[in-house]
């Protein structure tokens, strides 16, 4: 996995208090937002350089039509994709990108809370990762953390790096056969 330590320090030993509530469907915040990079939108930039028109839309219109209804695109959508291979189409190099991202968010969002607390807000930021996506989950953390002053900006650059991290060994004429073999 891809992670950098040392996110949000300085916190006192004290246990912090936490504004816990179940989130249902989330608004997400635009200050958020602003900071959390789209997962479905980096792939689709990263996927469909050197492919045609034609083929470009295809994997883009994949994307789109597993968004939620927020416009973010959650994890859940890729769990009967798989992560090896690419018989099962181009998808499954989002689903190898992303494959860090639950971790990530998790640490994120309970770096620093002791180990009591941290539990039910990994369940949480995990669950709303899937169902809402990456800047609902991040909204959600956020809220709970008030007095934490959890970074956007540092958890979109994180995922970015990862990101790039676990595509950096996929060659652009992986994805084109991808392709090819997902419309058969």
């Amino acid at each position: 996995m891809f992670f950098d330590s040392g996110l949000n320090s300085g916190f006192d030993s004290g246990e912090e208090e936490l504004h816990l509530f179940d989130p249902g469907a989330l608004t997400v915040a635009p200050q958020v937002a602003e900071q959390i990079p789209d997962a479905g939108a980096f792939f689709v930039d990263w996927a469909i350089r050197g492919l045609t028109a034609e083929r470009a839309r295809e994997i883009e219109s994949a994307v789109n039509g597993r968004r939620n209804q927020n416009g973010w695109f959650p994890l859940e959508t890729l769990d009967a994709i798989g992560s090896k291979g690419f018989w099962r189409g181009p998808l499954t190099y989002l689903a190898q990108m992303t494959a860090d991202d639950p971790a990530i968010l998790q640490q994120w969002a309970t770096d620093g809370l002791a180990s009591d607390q941290s539990s039910r807000i990994q369940a949480t930021v995990d669950h709303l990762l899937h169902q809402q996506g990456h800047a609902a989950a991040a909204t959600w953390a956020v809220a709970v953390r008030p007095r934490t002053h959890l970074d956007a900006e540092v958890l979109g650059e994180r995922l970015l790096a990862a990101w790039e991290y676990n595509l950096g060994s996929i060659r652009g004429k992986d994805v084109a056969k991808a392709v090819r073999r997902w419309n058969r």
